[in-house]
Protein backbone atom coordinates (compact mmCIF):
# COMPACT_ATOMS: atom_id res chain seq x y z
CA UNK A 1 0.00 0.00 0.00
CA UNK A 2 1.09 3.54 -0.78
CA UNK A 3 0.35 5.16 2.57
CA UNK A 4 1.17 7.98 1.19
CA UNK A 5 -1.46 8.75 -1.23
CA UNK A 6 -3.85 8.55 1.75
CA UNK A 7 -5.63 11.93 3.17
CA UNK A 8 -3.69 13.48 5.43
CA UNK A 9 -0.57 10.38 5.66
CA UNK A 10 2.43 12.20 4.39
CA UNK A 11 6.13 10.80 3.79
CA UNK A 12 6.90 11.19 7.23
CA UNK A 13 3.81 9.62 8.79
CA UNK A 14 3.63 7.04 5.97
CA UNK A 15 7.24 5.38 7.07
CA UNK A 16 5.98 5.53 10.36
CA UNK A 17 2.94 2.99 10.00
CA UNK A 18 5.33 1.13 8.24
CA UNK A 19 7.96 0.90 10.75
CA UNK A 20 5.14 0.27 13.59
CA UNK A 21 4.72 -2.22 11.27
CA UNK A 22 7.78 -4.20 11.25
CA UNK A 23 7.97 -3.98 14.83
CA UNK A 24 4.81 -5.58 15.65
CA UNK A 25 5.33 -7.84 13.46
CA UNK A 26 2.18 -7.52 10.96
CA UNK A 27 -0.74 -6.09 11.90
CA UNK A 28 -3.32 -8.20 12.63
CA UNK A 29 -6.34 -5.83 12.74
CA UNK A 30 -7.18 -3.06 11.02
CA UNK A 31 -7.47 -0.68 14.63
CA UNK A 32 -3.80 -0.95 14.97
CA UNK A 33 -3.09 1.25 12.30
CA UNK A 34 -4.89 3.97 14.68
CA UNK A 35 -1.81 3.11 17.29
CA UNK A 36 0.74 4.65 15.09
CA UNK A 37 3.01 7.79 17.13
CA UNK A 38 1.26 10.65 15.64
CA UNK A 39 -1.37 9.73 13.82
CA UNK A 40 -3.93 11.39 14.68
CA UNK A 41 -7.55 10.07 15.44
CA UNK A 42 -9.42 12.30 12.80
CA UNK A 43 -6.63 11.40 10.76
CA UNK A 44 -7.56 7.31 11.17
CA UNK A 45 -10.87 7.76 10.88
CA UNK A 46 -10.45 9.35 7.53
CA UNK A 47 -8.37 6.40 6.10
CA UNK A 48 -9.95 3.87 7.92
CA UNK A 49 -12.08 2.85 4.66
CA UNK A 50 -9.40 2.59 2.42
CA UNK A 51 -7.56 -0.01 5.06
CA UNK A 52 -7.82 -3.25 4.08
CA UNK A 53 -5.94 -6.35 5.63
CA UNK A 54 -4.23 -8.51 3.03
CA UNK A 55 -3.30 -12.28 4.16
CA UNK A 56 -2.03 -11.55 7.46
CA UNK A 57 1.19 -13.59 8.59
CA UNK A 58 2.38 -12.31 11.46
CA UNK A 59 5.66 -12.74 13.20
CA UNK A 60 6.21 -15.03 16.04
CA UNK A 61 7.92 -14.89 19.41
CA UNK A 62 8.33 -17.61 20.99
CA UNK A 63 8.47 -16.87 24.56
CA UNK A 64 11.23 -19.81 25.68
CA UNK A 65 13.54 -18.79 23.44
CA UNK A 66 13.45 -14.77 22.96
CA UNK A 67 15.75 -12.55 24.72
CA UNK A 68 14.78 -9.41 27.10
CA UNK A 69 16.53 -7.13 24.38
CA UNK A 70 14.45 -9.33 21.69
CA UNK A 71 11.57 -9.10 23.74
CA UNK A 72 11.29 -5.28 24.88
CA UNK A 73 11.61 -3.98 20.80
CA UNK A 74 8.32 -5.58 20.49
CA UNK A 75 5.43 -2.52 20.84
CA UNK A 76 3.41 -4.15 23.22
CA UNK A 77 5.86 -5.28 25.37
CA UNK A 78 8.17 -2.62 27.73
CA UNK A 79 10.94 -3.16 29.24
CA UNK A 80 10.03 -4.44 32.50
CA UNK A 81 7.81 -7.04 31.12
CA UNK A 82 10.41 -8.14 29.17
CA UNK A 83 11.93 -9.29 31.99
CA UNK A 84 9.67 -10.37 33.90
CA UNK A 85 8.94 -12.83 31.32
CA UNK A 86 12.73 -14.02 31.06
CA UNK A 87 12.65 -14.26 35.23
CA UNK A 88 9.56 -16.21 34.95
CA UNK A 89 11.79 -18.91 32.74
CA UNK A 90 14.25 -18.61 34.82
CA UNK A 91 11.82 -19.56 37.97
CA UNK A 92 9.27 -21.91 36.30
CA UNK A 93 11.17 -23.72 33.25
CA UNK A 94 10.33 -23.19 30.12
CA UNK A 95 6.84 -21.52 29.17
CA UNK A 96 4.41 -24.70 28.28
CA UNK A 97 1.62 -22.41 26.20
CA UNK A 98 1.45 -18.72 25.61
CA UNK A 99 -1.70 -18.25 27.88
CA UNK A 100 1.03 -18.99 31.23
CA UNK A 101 1.85 -15.13 30.85
CA UNK A 102 -1.08 -14.61 32.22
CA UNK A 103 1.21 -15.21 35.08
CA UNK A 104 2.69 -12.49 35.19
CA UNK A 105 1.70 -8.98 37.37
CA UNK A 106 2.05 -6.65 34.31
CA UNK A 107 0.08 -9.07 31.87
CA UNK A 108 -3.77 -7.95 32.16
CA UNK A 109 -6.21 -9.57 29.85
CA UNK A 110 -6.08 -6.57 27.54
CA UNK A 111 -2.45 -6.85 27.57
CA UNK A 112 -2.74 -10.26 26.47
CA UNK A 113 -4.97 -9.67 24.13
CA UNK A 114 -2.97 -7.58 22.16
CA UNK A 115 0.27 -10.03 22.24
CA UNK A 116 -1.56 -13.16 22.41
CA UNK A 117 -1.23 -13.60 18.61
CA UNK A 118 2.29 -12.32 18.07
CA UNK A 119 3.33 -15.41 20.70
CA UNK A 120 4.18 -18.97 20.43
CA UNK A 121 5.90 -21.36 22.38
CA UNK A 122 8.19 -24.24 20.41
Amino acid sequence: MLWDRLPGIGPVLARRIVLFRERLGGFYSISQVGETFGLADSVFVKIQPFLQLGDVSLRKIDLNETDEKSLADHPYINTKLARLIVRYRSNHGPFRHPGELRGIALVNDSIYRKLEKYLEVK
